[in-house]
């Protein structure tokens, strides 16, 4: 059975390890939203900032579940540790989510 030390630890490093992933992600989007002329009507682009967002929001949600999980770690308690595991698991659902939602946009525009 593995104690709330090395589940938080688990968390701290994973959330911080996706988030680095989502900036791939964001590069990947970001480039692509550069390749269109300035003239390309809004709607064009409109996906890609969907997507940027996305991302964003994503790698906010990483940001937090490493900010909640060094804050258990300096100063255990049960509604960090909570709260560290539910920010990680949404984060990991928006991962998967951005992901599909970019190589589609990206793979298969």
């Amino acid at each position: 059975m593995s104690s709330d030390l090395d589940v938080v630890r688990a968390v701290f490093g994973a959330a911080t390890g996706l988030a680095g992933l989502l900036l791939v992600f964001l590069g990947i989007v970001f480039s692509a939203f550069r390749s269109y002329s300035t003239a390309v009507p809004a709607a064009a682009t409109a996906p890609y900032r969907r997507a940027g967002r996305a991302i964003l929001a994503a790698f906010l949600l990483g940001l937090a579940a490493a900010a909640v999980s060094l804050a258990w770690l300096l100063s255990p308690g049960d509604a960090l540790y909570d709260a560290a595991v539910v920010l990680f698991f949404t984060q990991l659902g928006t991962v998967g989510l951005t992901a599909i939602g970019v190589s589609r946009i990206v793979l298969w525009r």
